[in-house]
């Protein structure tokens, strides 16, 4: 997952939810022990009510980019909704990684400038990324970036 993106997900009951008497949702950190991931309680959800968190008590629950951005040492989410039933509970949690950027690599253009018949050779050389880099684009524009379009992708 890209660390700037928000996160939106819905869960809805299915069946006998005719004692259904509340609906939560919980995060968890993960942290990797030993080829396994262990799962921490995110204690600050209270303190981010309407932050960063929203609809935590309704099936749509929304958790801005800022969890992340502001938590770069944490590579492992879990959402967990919890419904509450009149004599159980049910639960269900999705996992999440975060994909961190390519990182130690340069990129050069040459010519730096040209026409629509200029052909260009764009060089990206010793980038790492250790979640591999699967695609990447190419955006042109003009001197007015609301012009931005991608001119290549792969």
């Amino acid at each position: 997952m890209n660390p700037t993106t928000q996160v939106a997900l819905y869960s809805q009951c299915i069946g006998q939810c005719s004692t259904l008497e509340s609906i939560q949702w919980n995060i968890y950190q993960g942290f990797e022990t030993n080829s396994s991931v262990e799962w921490i309680y995110f204690s600050q959800m209270n303190f981010y009510e309407n932050i960063w968190f929203y609809g935590r008590f309704t099936t749509n629950f929304t958790a801005l980019s800022q969890l992340f951005l502001d938590n770069p040492q944490i590579n492992y989410w879990r959402f967990e909704s919890v419904y509450q039933f009149t004599n159980e509970s049910s639960s269900s949690a999705l996992n999440f990684v975060i994909n961190h950027p390519p990182f130690n690599g340069s990129c050069s253009i040459s010519p730096l400038n040209g026409t629509l018949t200029t052909s260009f050779t764009i060089s990206c050389p010793n980038w790492f990324d250790d979640d591999e880099i699967k695609s990447y684009s190419l955006f042109s524009w003009t001197n007015n970036v609301a012009n931005r379009i991608i001119v290549a992708y792969s």
